[in-house]
C-alpha cells in the first residue's frame, strides 16, 4: 500500500460545489448563521466551505492559526464531536476567538482521510445559546459520512496514482490492484450518486409527506408571483393542526406521522395545476393558489382547506379529530415577494391561534401584532438575567376567621426599562410558546419558596404559597422530585405549600397528570384548580383528580351584586365544594358586598383588592408579617 500525503490531496471544484451546497442547507436545516468545513494545515485551520446564509462572519479560506482554543482544533485533536451551548458561560472557553466574531454557540463533528488523518471539521455556530437535539446531531452525522465518503474517493484516486507510477515494473500486481481498485471506486461512485441524490430529495421535498418544503415553496412562489396577471389573486393559506402535540402524547408520534401523510394526500388530490401545497415544518403546512381576483375564489380556497382537515382520520381504528388555525394572506394585495407573503401568512395564523378564531386575515392589525409580539419576544429573552422578572405577593385571607392572613399567591411581574410594565397576560403565553417558561417557573418557584420558609417561621399561624404551574413546567418528567429538592432546599414544610393548576394541565397526557398530582399530595404538598367553573371539563376533572382547593374565578365574583346567575353559581361551587371536603377560595373580592355575600356562603379563602394588591416581598413582610 503507497504512502499518501493528504495534505496535498486538492479538492476538485466539481466536489466543492457539492460541499458549498451541504453548508449551505445544514445552516438552512440548522437555522444557524454559520455552518463551515474547516480544513486544518500544518500551523493553522482554513475555513474550507462557508454556508451563505444571513449573519455568517466567516469569510471563505480564512485561516487562523493554531494552539490558542479554537473549537475545531479541539474537535480534531480530541477526534470526537463538540458542542458548546454557550461559551460566555463555559470558562473553559470563554476566550475562544470565535467570540470576537459574535458565535458563541458551536457543534461539530471531525472527518477524516480513509488512513485515519485528521483532513478537519463539519461544524455549525450560532450567535446564541442553543442545545441542539439529535435530530440535528444525526443530520451533521450524516453529512460527515458524505464528505468522508468524498474523502475517500480522492484518496483512493490519489493512490491509484501513485500505483500507476509504481506498476511500470509490476504488471502483473498491477492488473490486480487495478481491477480492486477499479470495483472500489465503482462502489463509491455508486454510494456517492445515491448520497447526492437523497441530500437533494431533502434539500428540496419534506421526507414524510413528500410535499415541497420551505425553501421549495419560496423559491416556487418568487418566480410565480411575477407572473400574476392584472385580473388574478394568489391566495396563500398558512395553516397548523391545534394541539397536535396532544395527539402524539396520546396516540404516538407514528399515529401523528401517519394523519400529517394522510391530510397531505386530501390536499393533494386533484389538486389545481396552479395550486401548490407544502408542509413548513411540524404540522404546519401552506396552500397557495393562483384565481380570479374575487373574494368568493378567495373563500373556496379556504373551504377546501377547512373541509380537509375537518373530516375525522382514522389510525389503527381510532378516529381522531384535529382543529386547525389558518392565516391568509393574498398577493399582490399584501405583498408582492415570496418571503413577506409567507410571513404575513403566518403572522395571521398566530392571531387566529391567540383569539381562538379558525381563519384570520392579514391586515394592519396582524402586522401590529406581528411587530408587538417580535418586540415583546426580544425583550423577554434578556428579562430574567437583566433582573427586570420580579415575584410579588398578593394576601390571602380566611373569610370566616375575620380576614386573618393565611398566605399568599406568587404572582409574576415584569418591568422592563424600554417597554414599562408588562402584563402577565401578554408575556406568559409567549414564554409558553418559546420554551422561557421553564426557566421563568424555576425561578417563581425558587423567590416564593424561599421567602414562604422565611415568613412561616415568623408567623404565629400556619401560612402557605400558591404558586401557578405552567402545563409546560409541569410535563417535565422530572417536576416532582424538582419540587421535593426546592422542599428540602429550603426548609419548607409540604403542607405550606399550594400548587395552582389550570384546565391546560389536565388536558396533556391523563396517565402522568393524575400520577404526578398523586405523587404531590403524597407528598403533602397542597393542589387547587384554578379559574373553575371557566373550563368545559370542569366537573369531569373532580371525578378524575384529587384536589385540596377550588379557586373561584374572578369573572363569578367581579358581577356578583349585579348579576343573580353569578350569585347562584358561586353559591353552588361552594356548596358542592364543602361537599366534596375541598377548601373555596374566592379570586378578585374588591368590595364589601362581594365579601358580606361569600362570607354568607361560608366560602373559606379570598384574595383580591379589598385586602391588598400583590406587593413586593419586602413590603409584604412590612405589613403582614409583624
Amino acid at each position: 500500500m503507497p504512502q499518501i500525503n493528504t495534505k496535498t490531496i486538492s479538492v476538485p471544484e466539481a466536489m466543492l460545489g457539492g460541499w458549498q451546497e451541504i453548508v449551505d442547507l445544514v445552516a438552512d436545516i440548522t437555522e444557524c448563521p454559520s455552518a463551515l468545513i474547516m480544513r486544518i494545515h500544518e500551523d493553522d485551520i482554513e475555513v474550507f466551505s462557508s454556508s451563505r446564509s444571513a449573519g455568517n462572519p466567516y469569510a471563505p479560506h480564512a485561516r487562523d492559526a493554531l494552539g490558542h482554543g479554537l473549537y475545531c482544533e479541539t474537535v480534531i485533536r480530541e477526534r470526537q464531536q463538540l458542542e458548546v451551548p454557550n461559551a460566555l458561560k463555559d470558562p473553559k472557553w470563554a476566550n475562544n476567538p470565535d467570540i470576537k466574531l459574535g458565535m458563541i454557540c458551536y457543534c461539530g463533528l471531525p472527518i477524516f482521510w480513509p488512513d485515519n488523518t485528521p483532513f478537519g471539521t463539519i461544524c455549525i455556530l450560532d450567535n446564541k445559546e442553543r442545545h441542539f437535539n439529535d435530530r440535528i446531531h444525526a443530520l451533521l452525522g450524516r453529512f460527515q459520512s458524505a464528505l468522508e465518503g468524498h474523502l475517500q474517493v480522492l484518496y483512493h484516486k490519489s493512490e491509484l496514482k501513485v500505483l500507476n507510477e509504481e506498476l511500470e515494473h509490476k504488471v502483473q500486481e498491477r492488473t490486480q490492484r487495478l481491477a480492486e481498485l477499479s470495483a472500489r471506486l465503482l462502489k463509491e461512485i455508486e454510494q456517492r450518486t445515491a448520497a447526492e441524490g437523497h441530500l437533494e430529495f431533502h434539500r428540496t421535498f419534506d421526507p414524510l409527506t413528500h410535499l415541497p418544503n420551505r425553501a421549495t415553496l419560496t423559491e416556487r412562489l418568487q418566480s410565480l408571483l411575477p407572473k400574476l396577471k392584472k385580473d388574478e389573486h394568489l391566495t396563500l393559506i398558512y395553516f397548523g393542526l391545534r394541539n397536535f402535540k396532544s395527539v402524539n402524547d396520546s396516540y404516538g408520534y407514528l399515529t401523528g406521522d401517519s394523519i400529517l401523510v394522510s391530510l397531505s394526500q386530501r390536499l393533494s388530490l386533484k389538486l389545481p395545476d396552479n395550486w401548490l401545497l407544502a408542509r413548513i415544518a411540524g404540522s404546519e403546512f401552506v396552500l397557495a393558489a393562483v384565481h380570479d381576483a374575487s373574494t368568493e375564489m378567495t373563500e373556496q380556497v379556504i373551504a377546501r382547506v377547512l373541509s380537509d382537515c375537518s373530516v375525522p382520520f382514522t389510525v389503527n381504528t381510532n378516529s381522531i379529530t384535529v382543529q386547525t388555525n389558518l392565516g391568509v394572506a393574498i398577493a399582490p394585495v399584501d405583498a408582492t415577494d415570496s418571503v413577506s407573503l409567507l410571513q404575513r401568512a403566518s403572522a395571521a395564523m398566530s392571531i387566529a391561534k391567540k383569539e381562538g378564531a379558525v381563519v384570520s386575515f392579514f391586515g394592519q392589525e396582524t402586522q401590529k401584532a406581528a411587530h408587538e409580539r417580535l418586540l415583546l419576544e426580544s425583550h423577554l429573552l434578556d428579562a430574567l438575567h437583566q433582573g427586570e422578572l420580579a415575584v410579588y405577593f398578593q394576601p390571602l385571607v380566611s373569610v370566616r376567621d375575620k380576614q386573618r392572613l393565611v398566605g399568599a399567591e406568587a404572582l409574576l411581574r415584569w418591568h422592563s426599562p424600554e417597554l414599562g410594565n408588562v402584563g402577565p397576560d401578554r408575556f406568559i403565553p409567549l414564554a409558553e410558546s418559546n420554551g422561557q417558561i421553564i426557566e421563568i417557573g424555576n425561578f417563581v418557584l425558587h423567590e416564593a419558596m424561599k421567602h414562604a420558609a422565611h415568613w412561616h417561621k415568623l408567623s404565629n399561624h400556619p401560612f402557605k404559597v400558591a404558586i401557578n404551574i405552567s402545563p409546560l413546567q409541569f410535563r417535565e418528567r422530572q417536576f416532582v422530585e424538582h419540587i421535593e429538592d426546592l422542599l428540602d432546599l429550603y426548609e419548607l414544610p409540604p403542607g405550606t405549600l399550594e400548587l395552582e393548576i389550570t384546565e391546560g394541565i389536565l388536558l396533556q397526557d391523563e396517565h402522568h397528570a393524575r400520577a404526578s398530582l398523586a405523587r404531590l399530595r403524597h407528598l403533602g404538598v397542597q393542589i387547587s384548580l384554578d379559574d373553575f367553573g371557566t373550563g368545559y371539563s370542569s366537573l369531569s376533572y373532580l371525578q378524575k383528580y384529587a384536589f385540596d382547593t377550588l379557586k373561584i374565578d374572578r369573572s363569578f365574583i367581579s358581577n356578583l351584586e349585579f348579576n343573580e346567575q353569578n350569585r347562584e353559581l358561586t353559591r353552588a361551587i361552594i356548596a358542592m365544594a364543602h361537599k366534596l371536603n375541598l377548601s373555596v377560595i374566592a379570586e378578585g373580592v374588591e368590595n364589601a358586598f362581594q365579601e358580606a355575600f361569600i362570607q354568607a356562603e361560608e366560602c373559606d379563602f379570598a384574595q383580591g383588592y379589598l385586602y391588598g394588591k400583590a406587593m413586593p416581598a419586602e413590603k409584604f413582610a412590612e405589613k403582614f408579617t409583624h
